[in-house]
This record gives C-alpha cells, structure tokens and sequence, in this order.
C-alpha cells in the first residue's frame, strides 16, 4: 500500500513537471519569443531607416559639392547695358602688342531668350600667340564675351628697311571673328536692391591681373602648347634678317688657326666650328683637308654644305690674310 502511494507521488511530480514545462514552453516562452521577434524586427528598420538617411546624405553632400563647384567657376558677369565705345576700348586693350592689324566692322545688337547681345566683326592680322592669348583672355575673365565664327589662315609677310637692305619675315596668321558681349539678363538685374548687392557679394571680385578669379584646374591653359600655323616647310626661304654669312654665296678663302675665312661684301667674315651663319650653323672645320662643312635648314629642308679650297689654296702653301 505504501508502495503503490509512493509511486503514485511520483508519477503526478512528473505529471506537473512535464505539465509545467509545456506550459512555460508553449506559452510563457512563445509569448517572449514573439516580444523578441517584434523588438527585432523593429531594430531591423530602425537600421534600414539609418542606412536609406546615410545613403540620402551621402548623395546630398555629393549634391553640395557639385553646386559649390559650379559656384566657384560661375564668375561671369553681365552688365545691364552695353555700347559701342566700352566695347571698342576694352577690345582695343587687349590688342596693343602682337597685332599687325585689328579692324571692327558695325556693331549689332539683338535680343535673345533672357538676355541681350552686342556683336562685332574683327578681322586682321596677329602672331598666333598673341591671337591666343586674346582669344583666352576675352573668354575666359570675368566680362561675359564669347566669340563665334572664328577663321585663321597661315600668311608669312616679308618686309624690307630701306637703310639696311635687309629683308625680314613674320609668320602670322589672319584672322576673321564675330565678337559678342553679353548684358541685360531679363532686361536688367531682377529683385530688389538689396537681393542685387547680395548677390553680387557671392561672386568672386574682379582682378586688374590678367588671370580670372577662378582655379586654374578648371581653364584651358594659358599658353599654346605649339604654332599649328607655323609651316614645317616653306615655300620661299627665310630672309636674311641678321646679315649673317652666307657659307654657299660669299667667298671661300683659307683656314687659319681653325678659322674658316670668307670674302663677303661686307669684307672679311671669320667662322668656326658651332659659330651660327645664315639658316645654320657651321658643324666642321677641317683645315688638313681644306674643307668647312655647314648644315643649313633651308624653309623646313635640311640639308649639308661643303664648301672645300683649291688644291693651291690649301692652308699648307697659303697664309691667312
């Protein structure tokens, strides 16, 4: 009787233990497990809700950069009128040196969507680095101009002084452009004049110095990198413009202590090795063998001179003059 009371006690402890474990498993631990699920479904979005804000101010700051670069390269300013005598004058300017020539036709004006233009036609005749150099200038400072319609043309203009005699050449190239100038955006300057001072306040101030008041990372380069008009060949040879020797034309007459001596109308003329003459320079002087060798580049055309003495005129059986 005792026997069967005991295992009667243990079989309900392990009824309530059994009981008691399903209770907790199937209710007490669902009910956290679904308070867990919800708090970490909630720390899912809250950590997507943070990576779409870092992606927005990610792309808003890649935004900013690009507005502030546009800022600080847009420079150009537009007046609210424009006349032929400040245009002509801020053209003339910027033409003083390089430029054989620099005409203006009649000036032009017409409307545009917003804003107002004044257009001229120049045409004439420059060094190309000067041509350049205006060119960049006129584009790229702070007064609005812009050129259209450009032609160029490759000329070599030959010149004489009437005292020397001497003849020199100036490769140029000519020119036929419309410059334009920009001014009176919407017919004038919108807003208030306070709005008008505040924004001028954010443009960058104008320079005397011939370099806009923007970085130089963002401008085509100041300087040519080469003449594209020079010609690599000519189709007359250069002239004479220093009166040097002439090693083909003047007279060969003798070496002497490596010397080479020539008879020139100017009278006697005295070379040697590394010593420039006319279209060159002069690469040998042998005076065993009587001869001065030169390499001349003759408009683009290169080529090697030897001018050598009679065998009676060797230095061995001469003396110099």
């Amino acid at each position: 009787m005792i026997k069967f009371e005991w295992l009667h006690v243990v079989l309900v402890g392990v009824l309530l233990l059994f009981g008691g474990g399903a209770y907790v498993t199937y209710f007490q631990q669902e009910e956290t497990i679904a308070t867990l699920d919800q708090k970490i479904e909630a720390a899912q979005d809250r950590q997507a809700e943070g990576e779409t804000l870092q992606q927005k101010v990610s792309t808003l700051q890649q935004r900013a950069k690009k507005i502030r670069q546009r800022g600080r390269v847009h420079y150009k300013k537009l007046p609210e009128t424009m006349s032929t005598p400040r245009m002509v004058g801020y053209l003339t300017r910027l033409t003083k040196s390089g430029f054989k020539a620099f005409n203006l036709g009649a000036a032009k004006q017409r409307a545009e969507e917003g804003y107002q233009v004044y257009a001229v036609t120049a045409e004439g005749r420059a060094f190309f680095s000067s041509l350049y150099h205006f060119i960049w200038v006129l584009e790229n400072n702070r007064p609005f101009y812009r050129i259209r319609n450009l032609q160029l043309s490759m000329l070599d203009e030959r010149t004489t002084d009437e005292e020397t005699g001497r003849t020199s050449m100036d490769v140029l190239v000519s020119f036929r452009m419309d410059v334009e100038a920009l001014y009176g955006v919407d017919g004038g300057h919108s807003g208030t004049d306070t709005d008008r001072m505040r924004d001028e306040r954010r443009l960058p101030r104008a320079r005397t110095a011939p370099h806009p008041p923007v970085p130089a990372r963002v401008l085509p380069t100041a300087e040519p990198a080469g003449n594209p008009f020079y010609p690599l060949v000519f189709q007359q040879i250069p002239p004479n413009e220093h009166g040097r020797l002439n090693v083909e034309s003047a007279q060969f007459l003798s070496i002497v202590g490596g010397e080479a001596i020539f008879q020139t109308e100017a009278g006697i003329e005295r070379v040697e090795e590394g010593d420039s003459v006319y279209l060159g320079r002069i690469v040998e002087v042998n005076s065993s063998e009587g001869r001065v060798v030169a390499r001349l580049n003759k408009g683009g055309i290169v080529e090697r001179v030897e001018r050598t003495l009679a065998p009676s005129e060797t230095p061995s059986e001469q003396g110099g003059p």
